[in-house]
């Protein structure tokens, strides 16, 4: 498939308007931009780019990996312990439900501590959302940071469609309908 490049040059003239100000956001500059799973390689590629533009214009922007991440807030809930590997089979809904339930709330915890005090003058991509899927989802997670993170958010989110994460039918995550949603995905 063939990167979006009208869908993405959009999302870019948006988000560099509203971090110089330009552009009135209501209460969240958030902005989630869909592409087709496939492209996730092109899709790193292309936001890696974006970052290196907007620091050329004297823009502050940066990205940072959701998995990574959930790597971290994985290690703080004790879930890559031995002990906790060793009983995964045994335990495996149990721990799912745990980890649908606090694993969204760490990551939430590290996006306010790492971005609270940024304004909407700063740009953060978060890559690798399909990393969080099936315990998180995106809806969910930029609930938790409204109102606590106002920089200028971006998500690259593999989907067709808002709230069909990955085109798994059926598994679709709740909708944010506060984010600009930019793509077309599939």
């Amino acid at each position: 498939m063939v990167w979006n490049t009208e869908c993405f040059k959009d999302l870019e003239s948006r988000v560099i308007a509203t971090m110089r100000g330009l552009r009135s956001v209501i209460d969240v500059p958030f902005y989630v931009y869909l592409y087709e799973p496939r492209d996730e390689l092109i899709c790193l590629r292309e936001f890696g780019d974006f970052v290196s533009r907007l620091n050329a214009k004297d823009l502050s922007a940066e990205s940072i990996s959701l998995s990574a991440l959930m790597i971290e807030a994985l290690k703080e809930l004790g879930c890559l312990e031995e002990s906790v590997l060793k009983s995964e089979d045994r335990d495996r809904s149990v721990l799912a439900r745990d980890l649908e339930r606090e694993l969204p709330k760490e990551i939430a915890k590290r996006l306010r501590s790492r971005f609270g005090d940024k304004d909407e003058s700063h740009c953060v991509i978060l890559l690798r959302a399909s990393a969080l899927h099936p315990f998180v989802h995106v809806s969910s997670l930029l609930s938790s940071i409204e109102g606590a993170v106002r920089c200028t958010l971006v998500i690259p989110y593999p989907g067709n469609n808002v709230g069909e994460m990955l085109n798994v039918k059926g598994l679709g995550a709740r909708k944010y309908y506060r984010a600009e949603i930019i793509g077309k995905g599939g």
